[in-house]
């Protein structure tokens, strides 16, 4: 999730990553095949100082941003090592694979899974289990038994494991501030009256309004509803049916979960005009917006990084997900000029990721150099210690009380709401989206000392850190916190989280055939070149013209293919994971 944040089942890239799995590395690959002769992590000689990297296609580049942090200094001094994050795209991932010259441990996607194995580019972490007792640990038993089982290539064999796992002890949490739903600028929004909004068509309305009396940015540049991202392929067109029609996305848009019944739906290539699908949903919410003028004009060039621009800067009304807003938020922090999001009927929360977050993998490489301290680093990585760090910050951040649970400072909290310490904030580490990729334990999971792993998580502490706006917020709508409007319309039926969902379906898929891949890949590019006469249709007639054309051209790529692959696999995983949770 996160996005930024589902499994990503599809790709050709895994075409190429398989096919560079059987080249030489040119380096020692022994270490694939070794296993260490310490009987725990205290027998590991630490005296000599290594440098550990760290690389995935969700990382950030620990270069340009404040590091390391405290949160990694205390990794580092633990286990004497310098800590680097680098960030991998397909190529650059595939070249450093075929080379055998991928960072210490490396964190991958669904589509990279086969081509490693083949490749024999990660180590055994059974091989390792001395030294590994938090991954190995009983609270992971059941990532575990899914990465063994799933995600393997044999018997007695992990190669991989994931972040964010939801332990038995996890506690139902909706956060502070929702991060998914129907984005306002509070200050716009309390202008037109607050009006209630239910469904995209409210929400178009209000955006409407406020368009009326903030057609321009104190700069004058013109002000948009908001406009589409185009660096994550049809996932903005999709991802806004999700959340409006209450389903999982799996990453690519051909396919989405049912969040209540867990059943398997056509999203893009269903016909029924009587079901509502994801796609759909999010092309006619976008060509709504084009019809009213609400549109960026640059809705089909806009990459991720334009829309934080944007925002930065003010521009949109408007929006899906809250990790795009950039600097705006802080540098209106205390002014009622914040965005803040409202529910819609999927709230992304209380997902029961038992076996960890999909779509994201982590392993230690057989071509390091270090491959025992690299196990152990990724141990640390998976351990609660680790995650109340990163979530919370460095013991001194937050303290015991006399009752023996844990709570943050006065003064970790106030550094988090006081915009003049912006720095000393990045510099502590705590809560550091671009780390939420290596923590191995969910936010809201209870540990020993009967904490949560993120402190801030804590009724008490989330009322105590709302923004001006935020609190005004809470005023209008006579709510202790911003999320309680998710929270009190799932009690009544109006919305709904994640609680009856099973993503560990989508983990235990099987490899995607050449063949449907090649249907796949191809259904998206011909998908990707018919979202402007969508999105830009005039009228409903024309809309539905350029739906009917995209359809067939769908049947004639071969969808029926690719849809009875895609059912059966989906109903195999199904039982599969059944089986292995009735022994």
């Amino acid at each position: 999730m996160k996005l930024k944040k589902m499994t990503a089942v599809l790709g050709a890239t895994a075409l190429v990553v398989s096919c560079l799995g059987g080249c030489g590395s040119g380096k020692d690959e022994s270490a694939s095949a070794s296993k260490t002769t310490a009987k725990s992590a205290e027998d590991v000689d630490l005296s000599e100082k290594v440098d550990i990297s760290i690389g995935g296609l969700s990382l950030f580049d620990s270069s340009t941003t404040t590091w390391p942090t405290e949160v990694i200094k205390e990794v580092e001094k633990k286990y004497n090592c310098n800590i680097t994050i680098k960030p991998y795209d397909q190529e650059s991932l595939n070249l450093d694979l075929s080379g055998g010259n991928t960072t210490d441990i490396v964190q991958i996607a669904d589509d990279n899974i086969d081509g490693v194995l083949k490749g024999k580019h990660a180590v055994n972490l059974l091989d390792y289990k001395n030294i590994a007792p938090n991954i190995f640990s009983d609270e992971m038993d059941y990532r575990n038994t899914i990465m063994q089982n799933f995600k393997s290539d044999g018997k007695d064999t992990q190669y991989f494991v994931t972040p964010h796992v939801v332990t038995e002890n996890a506690e139902n949490n909706y956060g502070s501030v929702l991060q998914y739903g129907y984005v306002v600028r509070w200050d716009l929004y309390k202008q037109i009256g607050c009006p209630e909004i239910n469904n995209d068509d409210d929400y178009i309305e209000a955006l409407k309004e406020m368009k009326k009396i903030y057609p321009k940015t104190e700069d004058g540049e013109e002000t948009y509803a908001m406009s589409a991202y185009n660096d994550s392929g049809l996932h903005a067109y999709f991802f806004k049916g999700c959340l409006g029609e209450g389903y999982l996305n799996l990453e690519d848009g051909l396919y989405v979960q049912d969040g209540k019944t867990n059943d398997l739906l056509v999203d893009i290539y269903d016909k029924d005009e009587n079901v509502k699908t994801p796609f759909w949903s999010g092309v006619e919410f976008y060509n709504k917006l084009y019809k009213e003028g609400l549109l960026d004009p640059d809705n089909f060039i806009t990459q991720g990084e334009d829309l934080t621009e944007k925002y930065t800067k003010g521009q949109y009304l408007g929006g899906t997900v809250s990790w795009f807003y950039g600097t705006y938020n802080t540098n209106n922090k205390g002014t009622d000029k914040e965005y803040i999001v409202l529910p819609s009927k999927l709230g992304w929360v209380n997902e029961p990721n038992r076996a960890g977050w999909t779509g994201k993998y982590l392993f230690v490489s057989s071509h390091s150099p270090n491959v025992e301290r690299a196990v152990m680093v990724l141990d640390y990585l998976q351990s609660s210690e680790f995650a109340r760090t990163a979530e919370s910050g460095i013991e001194g951040r937050w303290e015991k009380g006399d009752d023996g649970k844990p709570y943050l400072t006065e003064d970790t909290i106030n550094m988090k709401v006081d915009g003049s310490r912006a720095d000393e904030w990045k510099a502590s580490g705590i809560s550091d989206s671009g780390m939420d990729n290596l923590v191995g334990w969910d936010y809201n999971n209870v540990l020993s000392d009967g904490g949560l792993v993120s402190l801030w998580n804590d009724e008490d502490v989330m009322k105590s850190s709302l923004t001006a706006a935020e609190k005004e917020f809470c005023k209008q709508f006579d709510v202790d916190l911003p999320s309680d409007l998710l929270k009190n319309r799932i009690e009544d039926g109006t919305s709904m989280d994640l609680s009856e969902s099973d993503p560990a379906i989508r983990m235990c898929l099987a490899t995607i055939p050449k063949n449907i891949t090649r249907i796949d890949s191809n259904c998206i590019e011909i998908i990707k070149n018919a979202l402007p006469s969508l999105v830009q249709a005039k009228s409903d007639e024309d809309f539905k013209s350029a739906k009917e054309a995209l359809l067939q051209q769908l049947a004639d790529a071969g969808v029926d293919e690719s849809i009875e692959w895609w059912q059966d696999a989906w109903e195999t995983s199904k039982s599969s994971i059944d089986k292995l949770e009735s022994k």
